[in-house]
């Protein structure tokens, strides 16, 4: 699945020192992928309360390139990759609308089904299945 999602910086996503706080990146990104789950019909609430295993992540990182300022306007590019039958990736490129679309910062979140029960892995549902193979690229603005 390919997808972009555009954000404007919010003040409450910055530190003292003016430039976005790490963990809110993250945060950003993860509207991304929410969205983009939304844009190919998954009703995220539906898919909470009326089922029996959780997607939750398992890993994340993040690599900042340059200062990302308040009223900064994002473009970010996700890409996820099937890895197992319970495990997929995200990559996510974030770029400024107003930096000549240089790359600001990259992250990544690696994402695992789990049956909520027993804790254990699951194959991951058919509609995330299908999701992460779509072909099409969605926008969100």
């Amino acid at each position: 699945m390919r997808f972009i999602y555009y954000r404007t910086v919010r003040l409450a996503d910055t530190d003292a020192a003016g430039v976005i706080y790490f963990a809110r990146l993250l945060s950003i990104c993860h509207e991304a992928y929410e969205s983009s789950l939304e844009t190919s019909g998954i009703q995220l609430r539906d898919s909470i309360e009326n089922s029996s295993i959780a997607i939750p992540i398992a890993h994340c990182s993040a690599d900042f390139l340059r200062p990302i300022f308040c009223n900064d306007k994002l473009t970010i590019h996700l890409s996820s990759q099937f890895l197992k039958q319970n495990e997929f990736e995200i990559d996510y490129l974030i770029y400024g609308q107003s930096t000549s679309l240089k790359c600001l910062a990259k992250a990544k979140t690696r994402h695992v089904c789990i049956d909520l029960a027993t804790r254990r892995r699951n194959a991951l549902p058919e509609t995330m299945t299908q999701w992460l193979h779509e072909p099409s690229t969605h926008e969100d603005k």
